[in-house]
């Protein structure tokens, strides 16, 4: 928990929004959840019953459907009860389509949920799993019947159809953890994950290194700890490295938040949650509410620490959580030794060298308490990221914050409500904006922070930087000098 941060209130009525790259539908009363991609054009599906809606237009494709009333009276098309989705960016779903099914696959259906955990668990090297779709509850009676574990290299499990809203695994908090990874190479796509006492995926190593965990298109709901948790071995020999998780959606519903575990903090929950980790990538995801309502601070929507080294984390939304990204957390703890020692006599790391760019973090209640937070964190760089609040963000906050003697930072071309540098950190700065004036953005309200053609202030502020990778849509930050932010005009 940083500093000065104290639980805060969320307002009735608060929106849950939606960027116009990704239109997504979440009907959790009858366990389904639809998304649609705007670059396509898709319309979203109507939200009922309290349900959040979205639809999405885009030059590529047709006018979104208007999105259904939820969360307290906004589709995440717009405000007010389910108004027209905001416009669509062409090409800014890329790199979202569909698996490619592999030949050989056993196909699966809900009938078949009790001998999942068992086929799973027992599967040879490089088996797929296609599951059909509908919702899959285990009925055994205890966690081992229940667990979906994947100890061979190479597994696949997904859905058949490729949309995670066709199929569903609900642990109906019955199950601790619904997912977990022990080896290398496995793939989880086109799946709805819900309800966990725990984790909704954990990945660990049982004896030597997992890498290349592929993390794709999951819908990600109402897990009671960290949704997708990843730590190395108890002994801390064996690690996880070089994971992807991508164009997947974490949400933390009114109905799940009572399910949150209170031990230790008193909102022990978060979006992904990884420690010691070297080389993942976290991309073009939607983080939605990962918050608690005055019994705690609930941990990041993206968290890498415990000595995670070289996180690439971009495109991101991050829509009304207590915490954005956060590479670090503490002065002291326990770090991975790496074998090229890269910070010589630094003492305690919590994050090495990294990338933090084109990301979006906003929020409009009294919980918001850190954008982009940064401990320990050494040789990190943060690039063209927006994170500013709505006016029920009423607490002190960070946009940006930089902390501890350890952090060696350097942040370019960010649009933050605020930037603070505590306790020693050393942090360069080339051309951040630091303003309250939500005036810059299209609709803040309604979830659109991309920029106004009057937002001089940002536009064409910036200085180049061979890093700086795609903005929020897939654009490149290359029409004259690059704006500030998330959004290149």
């Amino acid at each position: 928990m940083r500093g000065g941060g104290d639980p805060r209130a969320d307002r009735a009525g608060y929106h849950v929004v939606m960027l116009r790259w990704l239109v997504c539908v979440v009907v959790l009363a009858t366990g389904a959840i639809g998304c649609g991609d705007s670059a396509r054009g898709s319309a979203g599906s109507a939200g009922i019953a309290g349900s959040v809606g979205g639809g999405g237009a885009g030059p590529a494709g047709g006018a979104g459907a208007a999105g259904g009333a939820g969360m307290g009276g906004a589709g995440m098309g717009g405000s007010g009860a389910g108004g027209a989705g905001s416009a669509g960016a062409s090409g800014a779903g890329a790199g979202c389509d569909p698996l490619a099914v592999p030949a050989g696959a056993t196909t699966l259906t809900p009938a078949d949920a009790d001998r999942l955990p068992a086929l799973v668990r027992a599967a040879a090297p490089g088996s797929t799993f296609l599951l059909a779709d509908g919702v899959y509850k285990m009925t055994g009676a205890d966690e081992a019947s229940r667990r979906i574990q994947i100890a061979a290299p190479g597994v696949t499990l997904r859905g058949a159809s490729g949309g995670a809203a066709s199929v569903t695994i609900d642990g109906e908090y019955r199950t601790n953890e619904l997912v977990t990874i022990h080896a290398s190479d496995v793939t989880l796509a086109h799946l709805t994950l819900t309800h966990a006492v725990d984790h909704l995926v954990h990945v660990t190593p049982m004896a030597s290194d997992v890498t290349g965990v592929r993390l794709f298109d999951l819908n990600l709901f109402d897990g009671g700890e960290q949704f997708v948790k990843v730590n190395p071995d108890g002994a801390r020999t064996a690690f996880v490295d070089r994971g992807t998780l991508e164009c997947s959606r974490f949400q933390l519903t009114d109905a799940g938040r009572p399910h949150v575990e209170r031990d230790p903090g008193g909102c022990y929950t978060g979006g992904i949650d990884a420690h010691a980790a070297r080389g993942w990538v976290v991309r073009k995801n939607v983080f939605s509410d990962l918050y608690c309502a005055g019994e705690g601070l609930a941990e990041h929507a993206v968290h890498f620490w415990s000595g995670s080294k070289g996180t690439l984390v971009e495109r991101n939304v991050i829509l009304g959580c207590a915490r954005g990204i956060g590479f670090g957390l503490g002065e002291s703890g326990a770090g991975r030794v790496y074998a090229d020692d890269p910070a010589p006599g630094a003492g305690y790391v919590g994050h090495y060298d990294g990338l933090i760019r084109n990301n979006v973090v906003y929020a409009d209640h009294a919980w918001f308490d850190t954008g982009i937070g940064l401990e320990q964190a050494r040789e990190v760089r943060v690039l063209h990221n927006t994170v500013t609040a709505g006016p029920a963000a009423s607490g002190f906050y960070s946009g940006i914050d930089a902390r501890f003697s350890g952090s060696v930072v350097f942040l370019a071309n960010d649009l933050a409500r605020r930037i603070t540098i505590r306790d020693g950190a050393a942090v360069e700065r080339h051309g951040d904006l630091e303003t309250d004036a939500l005036d810059l953005f299209v609709d803040p309200a309604a979830g659109d922070l991309h920029l106004r053609a009057s937002a001089a202030a940002a536009i064409d502020r910036g200085s180049a930087q061979a890093d700086a990778g795609l903005d929020l849509d897939g654009e490149a930050h290359d029409r004259g000098a690059p704006d500030l932010g998330a959004d290149e005009r």
